[in-house]
């Protein structure tokens, strides 16, 4: 049986990458090694000059600002003995894969996009039996081989007179890659699952995604996680699907009360939700375009008069497109037909109809659970499904479709 091995470890950040890379050595080598778009695409880039411009103007950018990721990523490189370079490079790879596919623009459209981008699913549940959210991770095959969990706990370090902030976390990661961006939850209650989004524009004087994911593990309550979003300038776009499970209802506190954040707004809500999506996308100005939604209990849905649409009631899904920000994209075929599959399929009730569509297969060109087949050209498969069940606190993952037995291989508590 598939397992996933988990690590425990404390220490400042440096020493957090390297427990992770001496830990997973062999997994993060053995990525490499299979990772065939590393080989083929990024590898020959970064050894040009634009590719090393590139990767360099990002180091400078991150270091500057937060240098306790880039020791974090020296640490794994130290610890699996693999170039810090690499390590850098597969921490950026989205953006260096964007730019490398075209070598022309940062700004581009391939039939490669259209066909093969197509990763994750998530599905919220909530009502007066059901608080759920469930996120799809979908991958390459070897990195449902490679992958690990890590549960840390960092402390804090001066970076002459600035501190870097202590966290808590436990969080799914990709062999060699910073924590972040798959699924996980911190100490402060939220957890999280990840959608990638595939805007045309992206910009290099700007933060790498994963960088972001990676700082929304240190938010302690809404309104610094809320701050990230829209205030740490990311090069690309992605979706964040966020839940809390904590019990202190100030953690949740926000000034942001309709879809696109208004700082002179004096709206005020009735309700106070804990669900919630949001889309970031880059703009050329370096100020993210942010649209946040909530996902509420039909109780709480007659409350309010939702003129704006700002709530959706009781069951929520989103895949690897944009919905709400207007943003010229690659709209690509998997991610389309999920959704249109999950629209043909009648509204969840309990836990058991929720794992199902996790596990629909109906759609055998583009399912929502995916396996890997030989006509498919990105090869990609869900590695994992998360369960978070809020009311619980437990996170459950299961590594085969969840309908085969509705069993989880891991059921961790969340706080």
């Amino acid at each position: 049986m598939q397992c996933i091995p988990q690590l425990y470890i404390s220490g400042n950040h440096y020493e957090v990458g390297l427990a992770m890379g001496k830990e997973f050595k062999e997994k993060i080598q053995l990525f490499f090694e299979e990772f065939k778009e590393f080989k083929s695409l990024i590898l020959p880039f970064i050894q040009k000059e634009d590719g090393r411009k590139m990767i360099n103007g990002y180091y400078n950018l991150i270091v500057k600002n937060y240098p306790w990721y880039v020791d974090e990523m020296r640490g794994i490189s130290i610890g699996s003995e693999i170039n810090f370079d690499w390590i850098m490079a597969i921490n950026i790879r989205v953006e260096l894969m964007h730019v490398a596919s075209s070598q022309t623009d940062v700004k581009l459209k391939t039939r490669r996009d259209q066909e093969t981008l197509k990763e994750c699913s998530d599905f919220m549940l909530f009502d007066d039996q059901n608080n759920f959210l469930i996120h799809n991770e979908d991958a390459a095959p070897s990195i449902y081989k490679s992958a690990y969990l890590i549960s840390c706990k960092i402390s804090s370090s001066d970076y002459q007179g600035v501190s870097s902030p202590e966290e808590e976390f436990t969080c799914y990661c990709y062999p060699g890659h910073l924590p972040g961006n798959a699924f996980g939850f911190n100490s402060a209650g939220f957890v999280f699952g990840v959608n990638a989004t595939y805007p045309k524009l992206m910009v290099t004087n700007s933060f790498p995604r994963q960088i972001l994911n990676r700082l929304m593990l240190s938010a302690k309550n809404l309104k610094e996680l809320e701050k990230i979003f829209r205030t740490v300038p990311c090069s690309y776009g992605f979706c964040m699907n966020i839940g809390f499970a904590g019990d202190d209802p100030n953690i949740l506190e926000s000034d942001w009360n309709s879809e696109f954040f208004n700082a002179n707004s004096e709206s005020t809500r009735q309700i106070n939700p804990h669900l919630f999506n949001y889309e970031i996308a880059p703009t050329e100005n370096s100020q993210n375009t942010v649209s946040k939604h909530c996902i509420i209990s039909p109780k709480m849905f007659s409350i309010d008069k939702n003129e704006d649409n700002f709530f959706t009631s009781q069951y929520y899904y989103h895949f690897n497109h944009y919905e709400r920000i207007e943003i010229d994209e690659v709209l690509n075929m998997s991610s389309m037909r999920r959704k249109e599959r999950t629209e043909l399929i009648s509204p969840p009730t309990n836990l058991k109809e929720l794992l199902d569509i996790t596990s629909d297969t109906a759609d055998s060109s583009y399912p929502i659970f995916r396996t890997p087949r030989k006509n498919d050209p990105s090869e990609l498969q869900t590695i994992a499904t998360a369960l978070f069940d809020l009311n619980r606190k437990t996170l459950s993952i299961f590594v085969k479709k969840p309908s085969d037995s509705y069993q989880p291989l891991v059921k961790i508590r969340i706080c």
